[in-house]
């Protein structure tokens, strides 16, 4: 009887949010993310430049009241790049931010966001770059940095990627957290003997916009 009680809940419950067409399978039920976008200040303080930022959707198919149904979830990846001078390569564009928001998905008690439950690490197999190759190797520190207005951790980790060719070792930096209700993923990426680029990164969290 409790079962059959929670299930009725559950169902009454999704009824009130997604509508009789989600239930009967005629309609999706779409969530979107609002973009996480970095400021002009910031770009201009740092010489990074927008190279895109663009919706990401996804289709996913819950279980509900025993049947799948289709949701429809729309994501936004802005990223920025930088020209760095390196010794074997002259000017690249080899310096990378990456800002990627994802609504909180829950549909009839069942949490759908794969963002909330990945690690630093895991997330950065996830985000384009633009390098090829990159291998993730151990995590190097942490620190506090102040994004939308609360300090939030950003974890380093060495590791390698393919630049122009060739191998080089690399330093990136990884963060996840909670904004009103989307989840906001950050990653940034630069060669090690690029000097300065934490700061710039800094700089750019520093900068991060996004509507809750």
């Amino acid at each position: 009887m409790r079962r059959q009680t929670l299930a009725a809940v559950a169902v009454a419950g999704l009824m009130t949010t997604a509508g009789c067409g989600f239930l009967l399978g005629t309609e999706s039920l779409s969530f979107t993310a609002s973009e996480a976008t970095v400021s002009g200040a910031s770009l201009e303080d740092t010489g990074y430049e927008e190279t895109n930022v663009t919706e990401r959707n996804v289709t996913r198919e819950p279980t509900v009241a025993g049947q799948t149904r289709e949701v429809v979830v729309t994501n936004w990846l802005a990223q920025y790049e930088r020209q760095v001078g390196l010794e074997r390569f002259g000017e690249q564009r080899a310096a990378v931010f990456v800002a990627f928001s994802s609504p909180q998905i829950e549909v009839a008690g069942q949490t759908l966001n794969p963002l909330s439950e990945l690690s630093e690490k895991d997330i950065l197999t996830r985000f384009e770059t633009g390098y090829e190759g990159i291998s993730v190797g151990n995590q190097t520190g942490s620190q506090n940095v102040s994004v939308l207005g609360t300090d939030r951790s950003v974890k380093q980790f060495e590791g390698t990627a393919t630049l122009v060719g060739q191998e080089v070792d690399v330093v990136i930096h990884a963060g996840k957290f909670k904004h009103g209700s989307d989840y906001i993923g950050v990653v940034a990426i630069y060669p090690e003997r690029a000097i300065g680029e934490e700061d710039d990164v800094v700089t750019l969290l520093n900068g991060l916009e996004h509507q809750d």
